[in-house]
């Protein structure tokens, strides 16, 4: 039997391919005619039923807002970073709570705000233990190579349940209209899906940084090149085809074509951003040196760092397009709702151009500028699909049971598993 405190909340569900006004839904109450205002459908989805006498349905796209200001997220910003100053980073777990908080409470869906419950504590817990963590890689990396495969493995052992750990935090507790999103996987799950990219970690930080010889190195880069995007796949099935929100569970139909395709692009756009940045460095180079008469003492430690710096503001956007169609597409959730994402990759370049001139040109005070309109690209991306008007159905809490009352977990089981989600993330 569900508890009393089991949370009701309205939600998008597909209608019946035919209508049968006369049987009411499971404990809904009588059937009410669907609503008059399906918008067109969107390109790539599906249109009418092609069966003889089915109802015609049109999708129902609802595309997320984002209200925040760049003047109202500076106001939290700066707050946020002389607090973790003053408290020497102690704060810097409640700077991110507020933070997410003030970003979910300004995405909307449906007219509807999402909202952040994270705990600070156990924030705090999490970047005591990555830290933690980091100062021991960093003792073992200078103690030699027995110390550095003990890291490997102990990496290996906890590294998947940490990265299980953040997903469960991040999601359970995040909300949309009062009812939390979930995370359900196990240990076993957790390492299966991370294991490809532990390995693709060890083939670039390990093997790569050994010297065993060119031959090795270039095998060593082969493989990563021919692993990098099951693993990144792997992730990507785990994180969203684990995901819940309400009993309504997320599915990942998992591509390996399409993320081979994905890195074939960001091949194209590093090899296109590596050559403007060259031939941006050869000029720059050449100017000086005419202009100076001399060689240039700084020239080589700037000219690295500008080329990398062009790479990234040329092939970052078109990565992070690539990446979010490709996911998004990809992802289902149960109730027959689908999700479509389009970015303008031209306008996330010249924001990531633009605004990073002026975050350097101001030292750093236009950085909370620049985050809200690059999140603003990136949230209005993303559109939900449905075969009916978002208020229409009715996705339930998960049901406690308890002890000796059926299957599934007690309210103990699911304060635990609560209790063991940390963010390790900065």
């Amino acid at each position: 039997m569900i508890e009393s405190t089991t949370e009701l909340t309205l939600v998008p569900k597909a209608p019946r391919a035919v209508p049968t006004p006369s049987a009411p839904v499971r404990g809904e109450g009588p059937a009410a005619p669907a609503p008059a205002r399906a918008v067109g459908r969107p390109s790539g989805t599906s249109g009418a039923s092609s069966a003889p006498g089915a109802l015609a349905v049109q999708r129902h796209a609802h595309r997320l807002a984002f209200t925040g200001t760049g003047g109202d997220y500076f106001r939290v910003w700066i707050l946020n970073t002389l607090l973790t100053l003053a408290t020497l980073g102690v704060y810097s777990a409640w700077a991110k709570r507020r933070k997410a908080r003030w970003f979910a409470r300004h995405t909307l869906l449906a007219g509807e705000p999402f909202d952040f419950h994270g705990d600070p504590r156990r924030i705090l817990v999490g970047r005591v233990l990555a830290l933690v963590m980091l100062v021991a890689a960093v003792r073992a990396i200078d103690a030699g190579a027995v110390a550095g495969l003990a890291l490997l493995a102990v990496l290996y052992a906890v590294g998947p349940v940490l990265f299980a750990s953040a997903q469960r935090f991040k999601l359970s507790n995040t909300s949309w209209r009062g009812l939390r999103f979930g995370f359900d996987a196990d240990a076993v799950a957790a390492y299966v899906s991370c294991l490809p990219m532990l390995v693709a970690w060890t083939l670039v930080s390990v093997i790569g940084g050994l010297g065993l010889g060119a031959l090795v190195d270039g095998l060593a880069g082969l493989a990563l090149v021919l692993l990098l995007p099951l693993a990144h796949g792997r992730l990507k099935q785990f994180q969203q085809g684990r995901a819940r929100y309400g009993e309504s569970a997320f599915d990942f139909r998992f591509s390996l074509n399409a993320f081979f395709g994905m890195y074939l692009w960001l091949a194209a756009a590093l090899a296109v951003a590596g050559a403007v940045a060259g031939l941006l460095a050869v000029g720059l180079s050449t100017g000086l040196r005419q202009m100076m008469g001399a060689q240039v003492a700084w020239l080589g430690t700037l000219l690295p760092l500008g080329v990398l710096g062009v790479v990234g503001v040329i092939a970052w956007p078109v990565y992070v397009a690539r990446l979010h169609r490709l996911v998004w597409s990809s992802t289902r959730l149960t109730g027959g709702i689908e999700f479509a994402y389009e970015v303008a990759v031209v306008e996330l370049f010249r924001q990531v151009l633009v605004g990073g001139l002026l975050t350097v040109l101001t030292l750093g005070l236009y950085w909370p500028f620049l985050a809200v309109r690059i999140a603003k690209l990136r949230i209005e991306g993303l559109t939900v699909l449905s075969d009916a008007p978002i208020d229409t159905i009715v996705v339930r809490a998960p049901q406690r049971h308890g002890p000796g009352r059926g299957p599934g977990r007690g309210p103990a089981g699911d304060a635990a598993a609560r209790g063991f989600g940390l963010d390790i993330g900065w």
